[in-house]
């Protein structure tokens, strides 16, 4: 990080930890800690170029097979403020996914703690869209103008909404809350409206191609148990074994979340979640995967929903190759959302390609 990724794109960028799984060609399954870091950048050549440099240097410094990289630059809008009317409002509303990015550091000295944190959770966030919300730990770094890098520890807080005016508004306000109450420069807020939402299963939100593409499906699995208990640590991870990997042996990545909603008294209710990742080709085949293992989940467990988010505007790579859709040097700029895990078993290399509603 602090030798090959942070000097290539020093105005920063954020890492999450998680935990990818695969089947081997023996049927064994291969458990592996990853990294996922999360670039935005400019859709340059020079930009292109040092994603290739970091990845071939991950491959020869760590011995790697590849390393994943999810690409997405269609109708990502990003900002660091209020105000800058990122959200297209139309007439019919349609769910838009937005994540903001709260840096932790206070520029005086100490950093916002987890209590604080939760409490701005609780009184500026849940009430303006109490249908739900999920949240990630991070951590950011980036480079000063002296050359120091400098950590910090970050909330990733994700809203699937309506892209309307009110929802926009609320979003400035929530912004310029953390911006007052912690002394903060700005937040990161990312748009993504391309994306479509199911909260079940036959939902049919994958537009099944003829030559199929690859997309990126977001399951959240909250883990309360309604009459009482959640769904354990060995529950989920037996969950993981003998549902999910099966279908889709090739790879997936799972992340730690925790969602929190209000409910109809006003009360917040508050989950741990898992977060299961799936890059997979949009065949009715893996749709139809989708929906079972939807169903097997709210069966085991009781539960009301599973909430699914499906991306099919991204491109893949498992090397340096560059995406197929990225622009050519004579094109105008723009931003793109990198992703990069440090992966031979995330997503295998093969020769084809808590929101409550």
């Amino acid at each position: 990080m602090d030798t090959v990724i942070t000097p290539r794109f020093p105005a920063g960028l954020t890492i999450f930890d998680s935990e990818g799984q695969f089947l081997s060609s023996t049927g064994a399954l291969i458990e592996e800690p990853a990294k996922v870091v999360s670039l935005f950048v400019e859709d340059t050549p020079e930009a292109e170029t040092a994603i290739n440099e970091i990845v071939t240097a991950y491959v020869n410094q760590f011995s790697q097979e590849s390393v994943l990289q999810t690409t997405n630059e269609d109708e990502l809008k990003v900002g660091f403020g209020a105000g800058e009317n990122l959200i297209e409002n139309d007439l019919v509303p349609e769910f838009i996914q937005t994540d903001l990015f709260f840096g932790r550091n206070i520029p005086s000295g100490g950093e916002v703690s987890e209590t604080q944190f939760q409490a701005f959770l609780d009184e500026e966030i849940t009430p303006r869209f109490p249908a739900g919300l999920t949240v990630f730990d991070a951590d950011g770094q980036f480079q000063d103008s002296a050359g120091t890098i400098v950590e910090e520890q970050s909330k990733v807080v994700r809203l699937l909404l309506e892209d309307t005016v009110e929802n926009e508004a609320a979003i400035d306000e929530i912004i310029n809350a953390y911006i007052r109450e912690f002394n903060q420069e700005s937040v990161l807020l990312a748009v993504n409206e391309e994306i479509a939402v199911g909260f079940g299963a036959g939902e049919d939100i994958i537009d099944n191609d003829p030559i199929p593409e690859f997309v990126q499906t977001d399951l959240f699995f909250g883990r309360n148990i309604p009459g009482g208990g959640e769904v354990s640590e060995e529950q989920f991870q037996a969950f993981l074994d003998l549902e999910i990997t099966p279908r889709f042996s090739a790879g997936l990545t799972v992340f730690d979340a925790d969602g929190q909603f209000q409910d109809s008294t006003g009360t917040i209710i508050e989950e741990q979640s898992k977060v299961v990742r799936l890059l997979l080709e949009d065949t009715a085949e893996n749709e139809a995967s989708l929906d079972e293992i939807i169903i097997a989940y709210t069966q085991r467990f009781n539960q009301e929903s599973v909430l699914i988010v499906v991306d099919e505007e991204i491109e893949v790579a498992f090397d340096a190759e560059l995406p197929a859709d990225i622009p050519e040097p004579a094109a105008g700029l723009g931003l793109l959302a990198i992703a990069i895990l440090g992966t031979g078993t995330i997503l295998r290399k093969t020769p084809t390609p808590t929101l409550k509603r």
